[in-house]
């Protein structure tokens, strides 16, 4: 495609009236968006302990509805939470209420059946 001298001459002079390019976000400005994010998430996506996790989940569950993602880590924490244990022997948890074993069982035939029910569905 061919121009005119006087539309070439428009074109430039177009050119040099067009806004510079945006800069990109700092370095520093990623950090502080990554770090707001980190604060904004709730206890249950960060919790490592299986049995924290599953109280946090039966508190926020009334209905003992847990999304399948939840489900999922909650298994995969309370698998190396099992090859942990089995390989250094017993260990004690100072982030975990003490509940008696009868609690902490009566809490996990509850979450079952919540999962039965659900399976029904």
């Amino acid at each position: 495609m061919t121009f005119d001298s006087h539309s070439l001459e428009r074109l430039k002079e177009l050119g040099r009236k067009l806004p510079k390019e945006l800069s990109k976000p700092q370095s520093n400005e990623l950090k502080i968006q990554k770090k707001e994010k980190n604060q904004k998430l709730h206890p249950v996506e960060i919790e490592t302990n299986p049995e924290q996790l599953f109280r946090e989940l039966m508190e926020i569950s009334p209905d003992g509805n847990v999304p399948p993602h939840l489900l999922e880590r909650l298994k995969k924490l309370e698998s190396n939470n099992v090859k942990i244990s089995s390989n250094s022997g017993p260990q004690i948890n100072e982030n975990s209420k003490d509940l008696s074993a009868e609690d902490a069982l009566n809490l996990y035939t509850q979450f079952q059946q919540f999962l039965l029910e659900d399976d029904i569905d």
